[in-house]
This record gives structure tokens, sequence and C-alpha cells, in this order.
């Protein structure tokens, strides 16, 4: 079996800003994301990239190949713990959307992956609709389309 790695992931151009995800490597400085992305726009679970060492540490280099998945990021209010974002999130579950959750800060924070076989336009409407609720806000960390698809 293949060790994950961990790649960073400069959040802007020439900013210090870095996001650490795990990735499989499948060859020489490609690799397949094994996380959905907090903060990284896009690139989603399963797309492939190229990294580059960088002072002995890899660097997200560029997508290589769409695995089709898309991702979203939900933050619940100030205050709301996980039961909270569980109890408002059986519609997407049975989309067929899973989640990664995280709480490094007052507000939880959880990256929402798609896959291909999601109905994205259902799961939006949902997502929109908790919004418009007061239950969460939401935005677009990376929306695949069509599938999968190779990058150049």
């Amino acid at each position: 079996m293949v060790d994950r790695i961990k790649v960073k992931f400069p959040l802007e151009e020439g900013s210090q800003e870095i996001e650490v995800m795990y990735a499989m490597p499948t060859d020489e400085n490609c690799f397949v994301l094994d996380n959905s992305p907090f903060y990284a726009f896009g690139i989603s679970y399963c797309d492939e990239f190229r990294a580059k060492n960088v002072n002995g540490e890899l660097v997200f280099d560029g997508v290589s190949a769409r695995a089709g998945h898309s991702t979203y990021r939900i933050r619940t209010p100030s205050g709301k713990d996980h039961q909270y974002f569980l109890e408002h999130w059986k519609p997407l579950e049975e989309l067929g959307c899973s989640f990664e959750g995280s709480s490094a800060s007052n507000k939880r924070l959880y990256a929402i992956d798609m896959p291909p076989n999601v109905d994205v336009f259902k799961a939006y409407n949902i997502m929109e609709e908790k919004e418009s609720q007061g239950v969460w806000e939401f935005e677009e960390g990376h929306y695949c389309g069509s599938g999968k698809t190779s990058v150049n």
C-alpha cells in the first residue's frame, strides 16, 4: 500500500498562506488529492495534480486531470457545535455528499465533497435555502461541471 503524503497548496499567488493536504503519489511529481480542500480553490477530492519539490517540501504545481468532484464549503454560526451541523446535513448526505470538518476557529468550517454522481444543482439549492434561513453560509471551492476531464 502506498502511503499518503503531505503537499502544500499556496492559497494565493505570492502569498505565504498555505493549506496542507494529503495526496497519493501516482507517478514522479504526480499525485491524486486525498482530501477535500478547506481553503484552496480550483481543486477537488480525487483530482490529479503535479507538485514540485521546494526546499525539501512538495508544493502544488497545477491540476492535470479532474475526477469530476465539486467542492463547497459550509461555515456554521459562531457558537454552534458539530451536532447543529449534523441536524441540517441529512438532505445533502442523501444526495451522496460527504464532508470533512474543522473547528480551527469559533465558527465550524466544513469542506463538502460532491462526487460526479451527485446532482450539484439540487445540492446547491439545499445549501442556498439553508443559507437564506440563517443555518449556515456557504461558498464554492471548485465546481467541476461535466465530470472527468483532462487539463493541459
